[in-house]
């Protein structure tokens, strides 16, 4: 008898307690672009841990379908991602990615990252200038595919992949230097550009269309002020 009202009461706490998690937590879906979307066509959820308390940062959990963790971290604001402090990413098996820390949305320290079987892949410094609002990327370290360190102490080859970009070219003092060829599959592009002391000095695109354009800001890579009229 003691022990059936002992296992009543665990099971009214139990409710109790996931009736409070599911009062101060937001559940959202996202697409394949981390935009919100609806159930029927999400690829990753989104747990706002305390999105009903107010509060100066809130913790958010992503993850993949498989109920494993995509990234963890916290945001300043709970409706809009503004990170802030340790973000932890995963790959799909459960097997870490990178972990960054953010101040105010943007990079700032040291971030490492791993390749899917756990070899090491780079590590790189972040330096945030709030002032200009602008951040410099420090290549410290990098690691190929075949556990070959090609980048030592910021000098070396790199290659990455990132975001469907690659690029690849030499680093001196953790900063790129000289030319450095890539593509953007998702623009379809090919590029070219001149690095000096890790600042762009210009670059050459070609599209699909086999149209070229030159740019000095990487902005201008991404949405070049002409556009081919012709295909």
């Amino acid at each position: 008898m003691k022990r059936n009202i002992f296992i009543f009461l665990l099971l009214i706490i139990s409710v109790h307690l996931s009736a409070q998690i599911n009062m101060v937590s937001k559940k959202i879906f996202l697409d394949s672009l981390n935009h919100e979307c609806t159930p029927e066509n999400y690829f990753y959820t989104r747990i706002i841990t305390n999105y009903s308390q107010k509060s100066v940062r809130y913790v958010i959990t992503d993850f993949y379908k498989n109920g494993r963790k995509k990234m963890t971290g916290a945001t300043l604001d709970k409706d809009v991602l503004k990170k802030d402090g340790e973000f932890i990413c995963y790959y799909k098996n459960g097997a870490k990615e990178s972990v960054v820390n953010y101040l105010q949305d943007h990079k700032e320290g040291k971030e490492i990252n791993w390749y899917e079987n756990q070899s090491k892949k780079f590590e790189k410094q972040h330096i945030w200038n709030p002032k200009t609002k602008s951040v410099q990327i420090l290549i410290l370290n990098f690691w190929n595919t075949d556990k070959e360190q090609t980048v030592i102490d910021g000098n070396g080859e790199y290659e990455s992949t990132d975001n469907f970009v690659t690029e690849k070219g030499v680093v001196k003092n953790g900063l790129k230097q000289g030319a450095w060829k890539g593509k953007d599959l998702i623009r379809k592009i090919t590029f070219t550009e001149n690095y000096d002391k890790g600042i762009l000095i210009s670059g050459v695109a070609v599209n699909e269309y086999n149209y070229s354009y030159s740019y000095s800001s990487l902005n201008e890579r991404i949405a070049p002020k002409k556009t081919p009229t012709n295909h």
